[in-house]
């Protein structure tokens, strides 16, 4: 789910997601969360963009980049599904440990008895992602460092979110985990809607959706929707 936030976002977390080839667009159909395997195969395919760079109109609502292209077609782009994606294709792809930042501070995470559990039996993946955490005993952990692109703030809120998808999915499957902990650091990690943004920030992220190397969030919502010219003069009784 998107989250709500209020303060800037540095350029360099959308820069660090900017990795990969891509391929023209073509209009996704709507994707429900049930076809998700779907959405994924049909992310994975793309080719080197050869359209001229669809043109920054703006931001609306702090939340969806208004683009229009050569043929006069507006696109509307969701830039926390679109951050969200790219986040989730670099940590997947990624072949060595997630880097982290020690806090000055370490964090004490309370949890009930089947979250602590499902992450107690998960401390060696969360320390892959950038978690170093250990049990302290009575339903909690001590947080000594976490992924370098998380905010300090949202450390205890990103494992509490994985801790309930491992319970809500019953399982002890290692690889069920690791794409719940994909999925959950790829969310906290992005821009989030209501934020202001670079327009170098925005300028990656229209890339990746035109070029077709980003579609689909990893949940399978389409990350863009377009408004051809002729439907819009239509709305003004001009078609």
């Amino acid at each position: 789910m998107e989250e709500e936030g209020n303060r800037p976002v540095a350029a360099s977390p959308v820069a660090e997601a900017a990795k990969g080839a891509a391929e023209p667009v073509t209009e996704p159909p709507a994707v429900s969360a049930t076809k998700q395997e779907e959405a994924e195969a049909e992310q994975a395919s793309f080719a080197p963009l050869t359209a001229a760079p669809w043109r920054i109109a703006g931001e609306v609502l702090d939340t969806y980049i208004v683009c229009e292209d050569e043929d006069k077609t507006i696109w509307l782009i969701d830039k926390h599904a679109a951050h969200e994606r790219m986040n989730f294709d670099r940590l997947k792809a990624a072949q060595e440990p997630v880097m982290c930042q020690a806090l000055l501070a370490p964090l004490v995470a309370d949890f009930a008895a089947e979250e602590y559990s499902a992450l107690a039996a998960n401390l060696d993946l969360l320390r892959e992602f950038g978690f170093e955490c250990e049990e302290f005993g009575g339903g909690s952990l001590i947080l000594r460092a976490i992924p370098a692109d998380l905010e300090s703030g949202d450390a205890i809120p990103t494992l509490e979110e994985l801790a309930e998808k491992l319970v809500t999915a019953h399982t002890a499957d290692p690889a069920a985990a690791r794409d719940a902990l994909l999925h959950t650091m790829a969310c906290k990690a992005a821009i989030k809607g209501g934020w202001k943004s670079d327009i170098s920030e925005l300028r990656v992220l229209v890339e990746k959706v035109q070029s077709g190397e980003v579609q689909f969030c990893p949940h399978g919502r389409p990350v863009k929707a377009k408004l051809t010219k002729y439907e819009l003069e239509k709305m003004f009784k001009r078609a």
